[in-house]
């Protein structure tokens, strides 16, 4: 399931501080920090007083679409994204300090943004025609702007790119459409592309033979949903990548359809391909990866790194060895082998875990994820890859899904893979995660909730109804010493799961 070349983490950063350090005053990316780990080392609101939780502020942004970005807060502003706009609050006030309208110039395809990137001053965007675009932060105001690839094939770029030492790190969005995925750095300076890494291996490349013709290769997918992570001491960042094309026809692509539905490790440099874990060979129900590995340090100083798809499984595995420490499912899991027919098949999940990571507490030695309880039926059908048109390989789209859909969050021992406490809700549960060194953790529902639980037991320790689904980002952090709690709300995804309510971002703090 995984190469297994040698290849060591030196997981010290040269400054002296780990690698996977956790966040605290500011918020510098889509997961937290560089190691995706959600945690945060802040304890001024704790198990004993979050009961007394109240919104300070609340943003309407003003239309209705995909709020899925992650959150980055940095010096006092907050950073976000929905569709085309790009957002700067107060992080305190929830005053509105700038906003930016990106005009599409190539075919928009999708409207889902899961946000920016923040390095040195600069926002890194992707478009959904395919543009990476460089933004002033403190005024918004367009540096560079650079086609990444023609959208008219139904490509783009909706994931919240990584920027670190001189590079920003992105993928692009299309495997539905038969789009041949890609990992891409770009310099920070002026967007000048540095190096290319190709999902699906052609040639005498590894792997080039998983995929059992040329012409199911043109077409794979491999798609880049969400984020990255990386690791600054060993230059590698690692990259989640979804489904195979067409998504429920793996008789059109035998073999393993490398690098789909896997975690790729890339040296930062060079693109190179360190080694790579495999989630789920050959996919039929569509079940990408979806979150970057969250790293972090067992109770018994093991290395490790944590992550989910939506398949509905968490996957823990040692990070010098890659082997599987842990296997475990989040979420309802029904005929997954049985073959998709013409007649229909019944599976469960049809997304188990979507957009947002695992997180881990060092205090409390767990690891948490949400996920999604819902499942669907797919119709085999024809397969005619046409460019920019859907290629499924279904007569009924992406399947009749269930009426009742519901959603967990899992506490995971990730050195056992057992359960500490679990919480199931009336919605599903795709928010991000964030646990603190107060011990509490902070997450939102499908419902509209914003939830903080006692992180140990899974008590809940608060509510918030914030009138619309919650699919983005959960962040702590301080301005002028004081710890605040932002959660996004309103998500209207065009895709299956759907809600309603126009975007908002509340505020929170203690009295």
């Amino acid at each position: 399931m995984q190469r297994l070349l040698i290849f060591v983490f030196a997981f010290v950063l040269a400054a002296g501080s780990p690698a996977w350090a956790a966040t605290s005053d500011n918020v510098p990316t889509f997961n937290g920090s560089y190691s995706g780990d959600r945690y945060s080392t802040l304890t001024q609101i704790d198990k004993t007083n979050a009961a007394n939780l109240r919104p300070v502020c609340a943003y309407q942004v003003g239309t209705a679409g995909p709020m899925q970005s992650g959150l980055i807060v940095q010096d006092g502003t907050m950073y976000f994204t929905q569709d085309d706009d790009t957002f700067a609050l107060d992080a305190k006030t929830c005053a509105l300090r700038w906003r930016v309208s990106y005009k599409t110039t190539g075919k928009k395809v999708g409207i889902a943004d899961r946000g920016v990137a923040l390095l040195d001053g600069v926002l890194y965007r992707g478009t959904s025609d395919a543009h990476l675009i460089a933004l002033d932060a403190a005024t918004g105001k367009t540096i560079w702007n650079v086609e990444v690839a023609d959208s008219s094939n139904g490509t783009s770029i909706g994931g919240a790119p990584m920027a670190y030492d001189g590079k920003v790190f992105i993928g692009l969005t299309g495997a539905e459409f038969g789009v041949k995925g890609k990992v891409m750095a770009f310099s920070t300076v002026d967007g000048k592309l540095l190096w290319t890494f190709d999902v699906i291996p052609t040639g005498n490349e590894p792997g080039a033979n998983t995929w059992g013709s040329a012409d199911a290769a043109a077409t794979g997918g491999g798609s880049w949903w969400t984020s990255a992570t990386l690791d600054p001491a060993s230059n590698t960042v690692y990259f989640p990548i979804g489904n195979p094309a067409p998504d429920y026809a793996p008789d059109y692509r035998k073999g393993k359809n490398l690098y789909t539905n896997s975690e790729v490790a890339l040296d930062t440099n060079t693109g190179h391909l360190k080694w790579y874990f495999q989630l789920v060979p050959n996919d039929y129900h569509d079940w990408d990866t979806t979150t970057p590995p969250s790293m972090f340090t067992a109770a018994n100083g093991r290395k490790l790194m944590a992550f989910a798809g939506k398949d509905g499984r968490l996957f823990v595995i040692d990070a010098n060895t890659h082997a599987v420490v842990v296997n475990v499912p989040v979420t309802t899991i029904t005929n997954p082998d049985l073959p998709i027919t013409p007649e229909g098949t019944f599976f469960c999940p049809n997304m188990g875990v979507q957009w947002n990571g695992p997180a881990y507490s060092p205090l409390e030695h767990l690891t948490y994820v949400n996920s999604i309880d819902w499942c669907s039926t797919i119709k085999r059908g024809p397969i005619q890859y046409v460019a920019g048109k859907p290629f499924l390989g279904s007569s009924n789209g992406s399947g009749e899904r269930a009426p009742d859909r519901t959603g967990w969050l899992h506490a995971i021992d990730p050195l056992t893979g057992k359960a500490a406490w679990t919480y199931h809700a009336a919605g599903p549960m795709v928010a991000g995660i964030t646990v603190t060194a107060g011990g509490v953790l902070f997450t939102g529902e499908y419902t509209g909730l914003f939830d903080v639980f006692d992180a140990a037991n899974g008590n809940v320790l608060y509510q918030f109804q914030t009138g619309a689904p919650m699919g983005g980002g959960v962040v702590t952090y301080t301005v002028g010493g004081k710890q605040y709690v932002a959660a996004s709300s309103g998500n209207t995804s065009v895709a299956s799961l759907r809600g309603a309510g126009a975007g908002m971002i509340y505020i929170f703090a203690l009295p």
